[in-house]
């Protein structure tokens, strides 16, 4: 018998990733990131599908989708 996959909120996910808990919902919203919901509209995230995309940020920047960059610096080419 196979054991239950376990799910991460958005708390957790975020701290997967190193994130804020708000960068990772809009990258879920914008399909970045792949995301469950729950009967309630709970996010949750699968740890495989959170370590395929740091493995796909990992990429040379033309073979992954871009991120797009949000606050104050946001049209700034220095970063």
């Amino acid at each position: 018998m196979e054991a239950a996959q376990r799910f991460l909120n958005v708390s957790e996910a975020a701290g997967f990733l190193g994130v804020s808990a708000a960068s990772l919902r809009k990258w879920s919203d914008d399909g970045l990131v792949p995301v469950y919901r729950t009967p309630g509209g709970q996010r949750r995230y699968a740890p495989g599908d959170l370590e395929d995309f740091l493995a796909s940020m990992r990429q040379p920047s033309g073979a992954r989708p871009a991120i797009p960059r949000y606050g104050r610096n946001a049209g700034s080419t220095t970063g």
